[in-house]
């Protein structure tokens, strides 16, 4: 059931029609004589947002977006892992994740940087003071906030999910605003957050409510975190994170809005909807064409207040998302955890899948994770147990590939050891024979893991709906590139997350010292 607030999101469509009508018209009636170089950039960031959503559910803002925009239907993430906490630093740095600090949503704190070197944790759960620690490690001119702030001016980041949206603007964003939420309550929180938000009760949520989905192995709602709830004054989700843009639209001087929206994400996550089916069993009040349309509403609510304030002429707009997604049709978690062995951050005892449990009979781990393909960290790195662990990952349903991490000199690269490719589909191998050595390369660094584990369509861990590896369904996102004065387009080059920021450098003239 779409809620009556998520419906009242969308009355400015007739607004946002305008507007990007208006754009195509106007960008056809210059031709190819361009407006002045945009002073301003919004990045909007749908998490797990897929392509083909679009058409499928007739999302008419993306729609619009689309065709008065370069469109981009060949591009991919291009990096692994496919997740949240690393593509939202792959996308304002640039970086490749190998030059990261971390590579997946566990990680190994090789120079130990938060105490004891060699200490294992799980990404998502790091503080932002402990993020901060790492992210200040790399150089300032990288970060795209950095850049902006001191061209052009403040840059802003938001979003309802608090690690994606800190790390998303860094330690050198004017402002970030998200969530915290504790005793079943989201309050605003970040650096630097306005009065206007954090004295601002509309912002402050109810975070408790299941709707339906209150289960211990699912993925439950936490009120209106990522949903727009039932009090109408006070929405979450995505509108919870449109309101506060629009908030600094109309009040601040900003250059640059760094905006993630994670209800797509949630629900995807929780039902598996993303290829028709899901669980029928639960009996949620949000499904996925739900929340497709109100992000839908939300990015017109944005491209509306561009217009409003005289800034569409000005400003580069860029959509895209952090990863896609796939429905496990064969799932192999267990609905809690998809990491092997105890971590820094986390407290009480780990029950890990059979598969992680039984990864660390057969051999030794330093830690794992699990999701739609298998990382792991080897704490005995002698050649038998590296074999053992091999074999142990050979033995999981759906494995396809196997990369070992091999060291020359201060290089790090990876060595296929395992292949299944021959029972795989056509597509499934010509997808496999394109990128799966380009995106496990992407990891090859000291903090990398050792043993790399693809897998096949529809296999994985975590919840019934996932991501995180190489299959096509996980890689493929939409990629959408809005600046003023440019005929619109349809581009094949194949871009990646990490060919942005030298994209949006380059149209702002970042580069340059002029």
């Amino acid at each position: 059931m779409l809620h009556s607030e998520a419906s009242r999101m969308i009355r400015p469509a007739a607004l946002a029609v305008t507007i990007l009508t208006g754009l195509a018209a106007s960008a056809c009636a210059r031709g190819p004589i361009p407006l002045p170089r945009p002073d301003h950039l919004v990045v909007m960031v749908f998490d797990q947002m897929r392509p083909d959503y679009i058409d499928r559910f007739d999302l008419s803002h993306f729609k619009r977006l689309r065709a008065t925009s370069r469109h981009y239907p060949e591009a991919y993430i291009g990096h692994l892992a496919a997740q949240t906490i690393v593509s939202h630093l792959v996308i304002p740095t640039g970086f490749s994740p190998k030059d990261l600090p971390w590579q997946d949503d566990v990680l190994v704190d090789v120079a130990g940087v938060l105490g004891k070197s060699g200490a294992a944790y799980k990404t998502d759960d790091l503080t932002r003071d402990q993020f901060w620690r790492f992210l200040e490690k790399m150089p300032r001119d990288r970060f795209l906030s950095a850049r902006i702030h001191d061209r052009l001016g403040p840059v802003f980041a938001v979003g309802e999910k608090n690690y994606a949206t800190n790390v998303f603007g860094g330690p050198h964003a004017s402002a970030i605003v998200t969530l915290d939420k504790a005793n079943g309550t989201c309050t605003p929180a970040g650096v630097n957050v306005p009065a206007y938000i954090s004295d601002n009760p509309r912002f402050t949520l109810e975070c408790a409510e299941a709707y339906g989905t209150g289960f211990a192995t699912i993925y439950s709602l936490d009120g209106s975190h990522y949903v727009p709830g039932k009090d109408a004054s006070r929405s979450g989700g995505d509108v919870w994170t449109a309101d506060v843009a629009l908030e600094i639209l109309r009040r601040e001087r900003w250059a640059g809005l760094l905006l993630t929206f994670g209800g797509i994400d949630k629900v995807a996550h929780m039902l598996g909807e993303q290829d028709g089916h899901g669980l029928t069993s639960v009996a949620s009040e949000y499904r996925l064409a739900d929340a497709l349309r109100i992000a839908d509403a939300q990015l017109g609510r944005v491209l509306g207040e561009l217009e409003k304030q005289g800034l569409a002429d000005r400003t580069m707009i860029v959509l895209t998302a952090d990863h896609g997604g796939q429905r496990y049709e064969s799932y192999l978690g267990n609905g809690r955890y998809q990491f092997c062995c105890p971590l820094e951050n986390v407290t009480g005892p780990v029950e890990p899948p059979y598969w992680l449990q039984h990864l660390n009979e057969v051999g030794t781990l330093r830690t794992a994770y699990a999701d739609s393909m298998v990382t792991v960290w080897l704490a005995d790195h002698s050649p038998a147990n590296e074999l053992a662990v091999t074999r142990g990952l050979q033995d999981i349903s759906g494995v396809t590939e196997v990369y070992g991490k091999r060291r020359s000199g201060g290089q790090y690269r990876y060595e296929r050891v395992h292949s299944n490719l021959d029972a795989q589909t056509p597509a499934f191998r010509r997808w496999a024979l394109r990128h799966s050595a380009e995106l496990v390369d992407t990891m090859a660094a000291a903090s990398g893991p050792d043993l790399v584990a693809l897998m096949a369509d529809g296999f994985g861990f975590g919840r019934i709906g996932g991501h995180g590896g190489a299959q096509e369904k996980v890689q493929r996102i939409p990629m959408i590139i809005h600046v003023p004065g440019e005929v619109p387009s349809t581009r094949t080059t194949p871009l990646r997350l990490m060919d942005l920021t030298p994209e949006i450098n380059r149209v702002l003239g970042l580069d340059s010292s002029d």
